[in-house]
């Protein structure tokens, strides 16, 4: 189920790339209803975003770390936001639904089967900051925090997102 929620809040990091397809088929076509499904779509995986992070709070498998090192992990951002604007590029014209839909299959199997993930513009938009952490024993997590982190001894409590990944918990 974890690894789920992992693929599920980075899935829907594309979320915002729907919003612009749907501002791409509004500016070439005008108000049409595949423009008000696009715009919708992209609303509600935000929205799902900050729900897992709430239920990750709420539910969480919560435990105690001793990190030795930590270090920002925000650089490959920059290509999950250029996907935001690729729409506007060819003005959306032969995308459709069915593509749409591909594309996220493909990206959430993708990150299903991979241990490391992506930062998510839409958690940075939210306050939140991606860090990769090593605990005392050698393994290398991807730490999400609202906090920004300058030494590992400040993280005590966090809550497990997936077998790579952890919620710290302020």
């Amino acid at each position: 189920m974890r690894n789920a929620l992992k693929t599920l809040m980075f899935v829907s990091a594309l979320s915002p790339s729907l919003i612009s397809v749907a501002l791409a088929r509004l500016w070439d076509r005008g108000p049409t209803w595949d423009a008000l499904w696009y715009a919708l779509a992209g609303c509600v995986g935000i929205l799902l975003i900050r729900y897992i992070i709430d239920a990750l709070r709420w539910n969480g498998e919560t435990f105690q770390v001793s990190l030795k090192k930590i270090e920002a992990n925000d650089a490959l951002m920059l290509g999950v936001i250029v996907t935001y604007f690729i729409p506007f590029i060819g003005k959306a014209a032969d995308i459709t639904v069915e593509v749409v839909l591909a594309i996220l299959t493909l990206a959430g199997i993708a990150l299903w089967m991979s241990s490391s993930i992506l930062p998510n513009p839409v958690l940075r938009v939210l306050g939140y900051r991606f860090y990769k952490a090593e605990t005392a024993n050698g393994v290398v997590y991807t730490l999400i925090t609202q906090r920004d982190l300058l030494d590992p001894k400040q993280v005590k409590t966090v809550k497990r997102i997936s077998g790579s990944m952890l919620l710290e918990i302020v």
